[in-house]
Parts: C-alpha cells; sequence; structure tokens
C-alpha cells in the first residue's frame, strides 16, 4: 500500500508540473497536498485507465469497406446462400419491396430478412428463386436488380398475374442487390405454420 501511494504522489505531482502556473499567480493550495492516501489511489487508477484504453476504429464505410469487414466473419470459399418466406406487406415507403417473417438459412452476409435485400459480398453466378400468391389476378412478383452503381431497380423476371413462381441466373459483382417485389395488387392471406411465398438465392459458381 506504501509503495502505490508513493507511485501516485509521484505522478500526481509530475501532472502538477506539466501545468505551470500563468506569471504573477501564487499557488494557494496544491490538490496533491489535500487528498489522503485512499484518493490518491483511486486518481492514479482513473489516470492509468485512461492513458492504457486502446482507441476503437470507426467501423468500415461503403461497399469496398463494408466487404473488407464482412470477409472476418464469413468465408467465401464457403457456402453462399440464403432463404426467406413468409413476406410481409410492404408499406408505402417500401415501394412493393417485400420483406419475410422467416429466414429458413442465411450463408450470405448480405440477407436482410426484414428489408427482404440481398447485398453480395461474395461475386460470382447466382440462382435466385422466388414463389408468391396475389390478392388479385393482377398482382406480380418481380425479381429486381440494383448495381452497385446504379441508384435504380431493374426488372429482371416476373411471376404471371396472380402470383407464381420463377428462377433466373444472375452474375453479381460487389455491392449489386437482388429482392423481390410486388406489383399490380397486395398480397393473398397465407399460413404463418407453411408459407407460399418465398426468396432464395445460392452461389453456384465462384467469379473467375
Amino acid at each position: 500500500m506504501e509503495l502505490i501511494v508513493e507511485v501516485a504522489r509521484t505522478t500526481l505531482s509530475a501532472a502538477e508540473r506539466s501545468f505551470p502556473r500563468a506569471r504573477g499567480t501564487t499557488r494557494i493550495c496544491s490538490p496533491l497536498n489535500m487528498m489522503d492516501n485512499k484518493t490518491l489511489v483511486v486518481v492514479t487508477a482513473l489516470l492509468a485507465g485512461c492513458l492504457c484504453t486502446p482507441a476503437v476504429p470507426d467501423p468500415p464505410k461503403g461497399v469496398v469497406g463494408t466487404r473488407k469487414f464482412a470477409s472476418n466473419i464469413h468465408d467465401c470459399n464457403g457456402a453462399v446462400a440464403f432463404s426467406g418466406a413468409g413476406a410481409l406487406a410492404p408499406t408505402k415507403q417500401d415501394n412493393g419491396l417485400l420483406g419475410f417473417r422467416t429466414s429458413l438459412i442465411d450463408k450470405s452476409v448480405g440477407w436482410s430478412r426484414e428489408s427482404g435485400e440481398f447485398t453480395c459480398y461474395c461475386p460470382g453466378l447466382y440462382q435466385f428463386t422466388f414463389s408468391g400468391s396475389g390478392k388479385t389476378a393482377e398482382s406480380r412478383f418481380v425479381l429486381k436488380k440494383k448495381a452497385s452503381n446504379d441508384e435504380n431497380w431493374t426488372t429482371v423476371v416476373s411471376s404471371g398475374g396472380g402470383g407464381g413462381t420463377n428462377v433466373a441466373l444472375l452474375d453479381m459483382e460487389v455491392g449489386d442487390k437482388a429482392a423481390i417485389f410486388i406489383e399490380g395488387g397486395g398480397l393473398a392471406p397465407e399460413s404463418e405454420e407453411a408459407p407460399v411465398s418465398t426468396f432464395s438465392g445460392i452461389r453456384i459458381a465462384k467469379k473467375q
């Protein structure tokens, strides 16, 4: 204890000397002399904690930074796949973009069940499959893709009127997105235990 107190006094004394008084002023009382031994130990411990705490870097920004960050938690040499079921009715702000209640499998890093968007972090050839049932004969389920350098979604394929299913193969680069939209009407009611609407994707070949 005596050694710790002595170290504390030496540390705080050095700290006092590092902040010189302004010319013409008189130091009335040193804070060092006003502290008891226990207070000195606590203050020294706090100073040590401030000096020893490592800096934490900001999270990466942008597609490239996110891809580097994602590579730490997922190996692109392994399986890349996702599958969502039970489409959620979109809001007006969603513009028909479908999210899903359940993730059946998620080995993709970039799959967001809530928003329904798949963002590619492991480039290659992907197979996308989707199905759904619409409330009206005009309802269509549409697979759309948005390139990493584009702000707009591009239609790829769709179901027939009233719903249905479809499959498509797409080359996906880092930052590209794929999602399912409903157009022309709403979703038909479906069972939560055995949903009709699904959206799945799997990488079947790595980018060469």
